[in-house]
């Protein structure tokens, strides 16, 4: 469904091999008798109201999994899966769920509790099994998904109207163009609205992605492009926003990519490939519907096995820079397109460097880059001398919420911060990220929440007209304003 959502599934399902023999007997390391909490402190344990969106982090080998689950008392789900088993109450916080694929044994997710240090703060033993054999074994810290305490619904901003997409549809990143929001929504492919009147936005057509995974798209004078999980860089015609018309895909035959990331700077677009080979592609795109490719550019001293994978990126002059997962933020010299070089890097303690953004803020260059998962930051830095970067500033809010989107307007950074909706903040002085406003646009009750990690707002897009605009994975398209 999300990056998170796909990559800590990954870890925890797909890896769950193992084809069912029946002439074994079954072991029951999953089960709660199995647990043993002898040292814990359990007395917490009795005031935990199970019920609700939870974030959950499993630690597996000093590795963070970040996810998510809804303890509803009908339809609970822990990663996406049905809770199938659930005994809570005096000093006991336990959960399990249960879910077999084909051709492989059956397989469980259990949580035992050991402490709670608060209604809403469990810590304790995470488990997964396979034919009832513990595989894989870890902590888990679970937290209940709430308002930060003492916050209004919102503050210096209001909301002007909102859309709902289909039910079921995640949306994940738009652009705004010509006053049309075009939104990608995953395997869902691309919504059009017409937001030419801001308090009454209209949807114009949907293009299914046909089993493709659509993530970021771009629009330059009448060309749209899609970063596209299965073809790469995809084209369309939108001189008529109502009736896309699909041009071409790059790089064409014999190269096939996964694109996740675009980011367009004059007449050059830079699109994010992860993979297969860990690399941006950099097109010019002066004739805006027949790109022409230029470079494909690794960073040098990556090592895609270990993580170290491109997703995002922003260019300001001749410098492109880099949100390279667990390499941090990598800088790269782009005054010649067709040999681009690596500059400079910026990385940190168990890096998973997101989202990115760049501008001048009083005359220097500044980069704000943003982690994902458990723990996330946005960080200012001073990137005038590549080569020697350093952190000016740092807005962090709380563990259990990430951020997933940034735009730099001006001296405002437009946060799009998850479970704690949009987040304003002034960096006119990059040494104090000041909030300057926001607007708490997730809701327990809204339909899908506690599916995934990567759960509310996930993009903000302000492109000058006076509005913002931003995706939420259950509202849909969200339009606000400032107020004075």
């Amino acid at each position: 469904m999300n990056r998170f959502f796909l990559y800590t599934t990954g870890v925890l399902l797909l890896t769950a091999t193992g084809c069912t023999n029946t002439e074994q007997v079954e072991k029951k390391e999953c089960q709660l008798e199995a647990f043993d909490l002898s040292a814990c402190d359990r007395s917490g344990l009795a005031a935990v109201t199970a019920e609700g969106v939870w974030h959950l982090n499993v630690v597996l080998n000093g590795a963070e999994t970040p996810g998510s689950m809804n303890l509803a008392a009908e339809n609970g789900v822990i990663f996406d899966s049905p809770i199938t088993e659930r005994q809570v109450g005096a000093d006991t916080f336990f959960l399990a769920s249960d879910f077999q694929e084909a051709g492989f044994a059956p397989t469980r997710f259990a949580l035992a509790g050991c402490q709670a240090s608060a209604p809403g703060h469990v810590r304790g033993e995470f488990r997964r099994c396979s034919g009832g054999e513990a595989d894989i074994k870890g902590s888990f810290e679970a937290v209940r998904v709430t308002r930060l305490a003492g916050e209004a619904e919102a503050s210096g901003v209001t909301l002007v109207s909102e859309l709902a997409l289909p039910l079921g549809v995640v949306p994940m990143n738009l652009f705004i163009a010509n006053g049309h929001a075009y939104v990608t929504a995953l395997g869902d492919g691309l919504f059009v609205f017409d937001v030419r009147d801001p308090a009454a936005p209209k949807q114009l057509v949907a293009v299914p992605s046909r089993g493709d995974i659509w993530r970021q798209v771009w629009v330059k004078d009448q060309t749209l492009y899609i970063a596209s999980e299965a073809e790469g860089l995809l084209l369309y015609d939108v001189s008529t926003p109502a009736s896309p018309k699909r041009l071409t895909s790059l790089p064409g035959a014999g190269f096939a990519v996964s694109v996740w990331g675009l980011y367009l700077e004059q007449d050059r677009l830079y699109a994010v490939s992860p993979v297969p080979r860990a690399e941006v592609l950099i097109y010019n795109v002066t004739t805006p519907a027949s790109p022409t490719l230029l470079s494909r550019y690794i960073v040098e001293d990556s090592l895609p096995e270990e993580g170290e994978n491109p997703v995002e990126a922003a260019a300001l002059g001749n410098q492109l820079y880099i949100a390279h997962w667990r390499y941090g933020l990598a800088v790269a010299g782009v005054k010649d397109p067709k040999l681009p070089e690596k500059l400079g890097r910026y990385s940190y303690a168990s890096a998973t460097s997101r989202s990115v953004a760049v501008g001048e803020v009083g005359g220097r260059p500044v980069v704000f880059e943003s982690s994902e998962g458990w723990g996330s930051s946005v960080r200012a830095l001073d990137v005038e001398d590549p080569s020697n970067i350093k952190e000016l500033g740092r807005f962090t809010l709380r563990p259990e919420s990430t951020v997933s989107g940034l735009t730099l307007m001006g001296t405002k950074l437009y946060v799009a911060h998850n479970q704690d909706g949009l987040r304003v903040l002034d960096v006119s002085d990059p040494n104090t990220l000041r909030q300057a406003g926001w607007y708490n646009s997730w809701r327990e009750t809204d339909p899908g929440r506690g599916r995934f990690f990567l759960d509310g707002l996930g993009d903000v897009k302000v492109p000058g007209d006076g509005l913002i605009y931003a995706t939420d994975t259950s509202r849909g398209l969200l339009i606000f304003r400032e107020l004075p």
